[in-house]
């Protein structure tokens, strides 16, 4: 009889359990996140590819100089977009949530014009400085690649929060990331050494190729949304969105000063060569600061249309479930590079294996910044752009001031400790600024109150 009982009970428990995983997978949050989680592990494959091949076929002197100035045109693609993507980003939902077409056509076509202007002011400045670094060669094709990736930028911002992550920012970093990884598997195969030149040239060949494509889904989406949008006379309001876009501008150019200007700090402070090894002990703890980045693109496409509806119930489960991802992978993340980090090293190039304890220096600093992602996106959604900009100024100037005083003492570990410094201090201030002015905390701290 108890045999027979059991028999029926496993089922049920069974049928339970997966109509609850089941549950669980059709929710939009969880699902959406997979989502992320997948385009996030397929671009750290491809960017490890990258970063290893280019660190193994490239001699260490090329090497650096790549490092220095891929990290200049990632700093600069930024300066140059003008503010615009955060900008594009929150007209996009306040005009699509009004339907207001004529205010979104005139937004877009500001946008265009600031950052094109940008771009070109940008490159220019970027040639002179390249070329008194490398030949003329390699310095236009670093100047192309920074000028595409950084109109590109601006489009995957709008793909991601219109039609979904996997569009914008998955294909779009597929396509430019794959091409200079062919071009290299193409030389490894041959026995040929790869050019510094034709590997920005492949960087910008993959961009330009990206641009097409989220220039192609951008067009489709606007008119689904408004079919006579062509038709539309564009209504435009410098006087709000010119001072908006120069916060937002100052904001972004700080936030990739803070993400880049080490690397190219170093190489003035020291050699290329180190530069070099510091430059991949800070993409590989990039790599591990991607569960934060998965949690910042997902929050960037649900967040703010969310806020600008009012749903602030909804607001609040997506905070939470953003909050539980963020703490589940900053503990698979801290795991994984203690545990492979070494031989990961060892992968990309034996002599930098050495850069170990270093890695894990910064792997807490990148952990203890992805804690605020979320913050920084109400921030700026609830137009606190200003006080963002205070708080990345001041943390900016910190990390500066810290590189000129103990790297020429303590070499890149001096630089890799004052970065998770910088990166600790500034996730405590974000999350105490997101308290007082959004009403929100948006922090995976979040957690502790609700247990509290």
């Amino acid at each position: 009889m108890s045999g027979d009982a059991s028999d029926h009970v496993a089922p049920a428990a069974h049928r339970t359990f997966a109509v609850r995983i089941g549950e669980l997978i059709r929710r939009p949050d969880i699902g959406g996140m997979a989502v992320v989680v997948g385009v996030k592990i397929g671009m750290v494959l491809l960017n490890f590819a990258l970063i290893t091949l280019a660190a193994r076929l490239l001699d260490p002197k090329a090497f650096g100089h790549y490092s220095i100035l891929y990290s200049a045109a990632g700093l600069l693609c930024i300066v140059a977009a003008a503010g615009q993507e955060p900008f594009v980003l929150r007209m996009w939902n306040e005009m699509t949530a009004a339907g207001n077409a004529a205010k979104l056509k005139g937004a877009l076509y500001f946008t265009l014009l600031l950052s094109l202007s940008g771009t070109v002011i940008v490159a220019i400045g970027l040639y002179f400085w390249a070329s008194a670094l490398v030949d003329g060669q390699t310095a236009i094709t670093c100047v192309i690649y920074m000028m595409i990736v950084s109109v590109l930028q601006i489009c995957m911002h709008l793909v991601r929060t219109e039609i979904g992550v996997a569009s914008g920012d998955g294909a779009g970093n597929a396509i430019v990331g794959s091409v200079p990884v062919l071009y290299l598997l193409a030389c490894f195969f041959s026995g040929t050494r790869p050019d510094t030149a034709h590997l920005f040239l492949a960087l910008a060949v993959g961009a330009g190729l990206a641009l097409l494509l989220q220039l192609y889904l951008i067009r489709g989406r606007i008119l689904h949304r408004f079919p006579d949008f062509n038709r539309i006379r564009a209504v435009a309001d410098y006087r709000l969105w010119l001072p908006r876009s120069v916060r937002f501008w100052l904001a972004t150019s700080l936030e990739a000063t803070n993400q880049y200007i080490d690397v190219i700090i170093i190489g003035y402070l020291m050699d290329p060569v180190i530069a070099g090894a510091y430059f991949v002990t800070v993409r590989l703890a990039n790599l591990f600061a991607a569960a934060a980045d998965s949690v910042n693109l997902f929050g960037t496409r649900h967040l703010p249309g969310l806020y600008y509806r009012g749903e602030q119930r909804a607001l609040n489960k997506m905070l939470d479930s953003l909050a539980w991802i963020t703490l589940a992978f900053s503990a698979i993340g801290l795991i994984g590079i203690l545990v492979g980090g070494y031989f990961a090293l060892l992968l990309i190039n034996e002599p930098y294996a050495a850069y170990f304890p270093e890695l894990l220096v910064l792997c807490l600093g990148t952990a203890a910044l992805g804690t605020t992602r979320p913050s920084v996106i109400m921030l700026l959604l609830a137009g606190h752009e200003g006080r963002y900009l205070q708080i990345m100024a001041v943390c900016v100037v910190v990390r500066i001031a810290g590189f000129f005083l103990f790297v020429p003492h303590f070499g890149v570990m001096g630089a890799v400790a004052t970065t998770a410094a910088a990166f600790a201090l500034q996730s405590i201030v974000l999350r105490i600024a997101d308290k007082a002015l959004t009403g929100f905390d948006s922090s995976m701290f979040r957690l502790l109150l609700r247990r509290a």
